[in-house]
């Protein structure tokens, strides 16, 4: 069955057209919003992403000569250009505007090529991702959003072995086999929104969500498969100093009902709850608690009856009342982020496992300046240990949705640092990244860090790619890059890449 999403290119705020959706959950995109919104003068609160239109109420304007800043959807390019040359370059694909009514439509790419030299097979990998996405506003209070992707793939190596032994594509779900060395699958996503007053936020779709202000997430994260879900946002006190959200989600296993009445038995599920409350305690620090509970929904005796505590809106209490329980299980955590001078954030996180039987407890600390225009430089270094214990089902028990975590992709028991350096001058970008980690495995492997239990490996990713933007409407671009991945001393992959895209999604390749 198809699922469908909500992804969103903004609005300039200044437009009287009122809009609900949600900026795309991309951070290469969202790094020029990112800089505006941590400036002092501004109370919006950045740390569960993706951020909804309708709670950016300061008078923000578009830095001059940036297309990429809160891109306007609600008007199109009235300057004199042909049909072809609008839409190629300054307009989304199809527009329709009646007033109340405004709806786009663009197409979504992903073609690309490229080559392993470290493959001695001398196998041409690619992607080759059609879709479609569709946004729209009905009046000042309801949006929608959906989208839908159809991919073949044959990937470097390492990505070709974790499908192969976890069955899903890293943040897309499960696959099947196409021409013997390559991946056939699907996805789509929707969300549609309601904002009934200027406090209130309402949602309910399939999509992802991120809790933090760094690259990685170690309480929430989109590197795992969309999930249903329903969200309440509601902003309150002086100058919308507060902001809760309460989640809901219907997440999946990887494992088989043993009965059903399809052709292929359904998965087992299981579902969260999920609540941050973040707080503006100053113009500089903000300050956010997260709680996060899974719940046994099903056993082999078949599904449970519905408990009701999912639904307890207040934050703090599941915690509480699972903190002896061996099958609900509970995760907190803290966010802070603080603004410095000179366009700079320093932010961290800490997150601990709130059962009694679990001993999980992880950290990060990082930091990101964008002092120079068009230049972002960020640090960031990420750490979780123990990994859950065996007594606990791993797939309807710990934090994972087909398989792969909800927080930092490798799960838990490794040690990471993360360096990035942005650039972008008018439509051309560039972006270097550097990984080092160090993964042990004792008992259970949760992401995709080692395979042999006990051992420790030591790992380092580098990646740079360059680009040029030919529609910021819809963040359409050409790009190269290339990706190097050593696996202990060994450099294993060094593939060299070129393609054509629309990228309004954040995709982990680099494990």
């Amino acid at each position: 069955m198809k699922k469908i999403v909500l992804f969103l290119v903004v609005f300039n705020v200044v437009v009287v057209f009122a809009q609900q959706q949600n900026l795309p959950l991309n951070r290469e995109f969202n790094l020029l919003n990112q800089k505006v919104f941590n400036q002092d003068s501004n109370t919006i609160h950045t740390s569960f992403l993706p951020i909804n239109q309708s709670f950016i109420k300061t008078d923000i304007q578009r830095p001059e000569g940036d297309e990429n800043f809160l891109i306007n959807i609600s008007k199109e390019e009235k300057r004199e250009r042909s049909w072809v040359i609008r839409k190629m370059f300054f307009e989304n694909f199809l527009i329709v505007d009646t007033g109340n009514f405004y709806l786009t439509i663009d197409p979504l790419l992903n073609i690309e090529m490229g080559k392993d030299s470290k493959d001695t097979s001398g196998t041409t990998l690619y992607k080759n991702t059609r879709g479609i996405i569709v946004r729209g506003n009905v009046g000042e209070k309801f949006s929608f959003e959906t989208s839908l992707y159809e991919n073949q793939m044959v990937l470097p190596n390492y990505q070709a072995d974790y499908v192969n032994s976890t069955g899903v594509v890293p943040g897309q779900g499960r696959v099947k086999r196409f021409k013997g060395n390559g991946f056939d699958f699907s996805s789509s996503s929707a969300v549609v929104t309601y904002s009934p007053s200027k406090t209130f936020n309402f949602q309910l779709g399939t999509s992802k969500h991120f809790v933090g202000d760094g690259y990685r997430s170690l309480l929430l994260s989109d590197a795992s498969f969309n999930y249903p879900f329903i969200k309440i946002i509601n902003t309150f006190g002086k100058q919308d100093q507060f902001q809760y959200t309460k989640l809901n989600a219907i997440l999946s296993s990887v494992t088989r009902r043993e009965k059903g009445s399809t052709a292929e038995a359904l998965f087992v599920r299981k579902s969260m709850s999920t609540h941050y409350l973040s707080w503006l305690a100053t113009k500089w620090l903000n300050v956010g608690l997260f709680e996060s509970t899974l719940w046994h929904t099903e056993d082999s005796s078949g599904t449970k009856p519905y408990q009701f505590q999912q639904l307890n809106p207040i934050i703090g209490i599941n915690a509480l009342t699972t903190v002896t329980d061996e099958v609900n299980h509970s995760n907190v955590g803290l966010n802070l982020k603080f603004k410095l001078p000179h366009d700079m954030i320093v932010y961290g996180q800490v997150v601990m496992d709130g059962n009694q039987y679990e001993k999980m407890k992880g950290y990060q600390f990082g930091a990101r300046i964008s002092k120079i225009k068009g230049l972002t430089i960020q640090g960031e270094y990420n750490m979780v240990d123990n990994p859950y214990a065996t007594t606990f089902n791993q797939n309807l028990e710990v934090f994972t949705n087909y398989g792969e975590s909800l927080a930092h992709p490798l799960g838990s028991n490794f040690t990471e640092f993360v360096g990035i350096i942005n650039y972008k001058y008018k439509r051309v970008f560039l972006q270097a990244k550097l990984i080092m980690r160090n993964a042990i495995d004792e008992t259970v492997q949760i992401g995709y860090a080692t395979t042999i239990p006990g051992s420790e490996t030591n790992s380092m990713i580098t990646q740079f790619h360059l680009g040029y933007i030919i529609n910021p409407k819809n963040n359409m671009s050409i790009f190269a890059g290339i990706t190097e991945r050593s696996w202990g001393s060994e450099l294993e992959t060094s593939f060299v890449y070129f393609g054509f895209r629309t990228n309004l999604r954040n995709l982990y390749y680099d494990f």
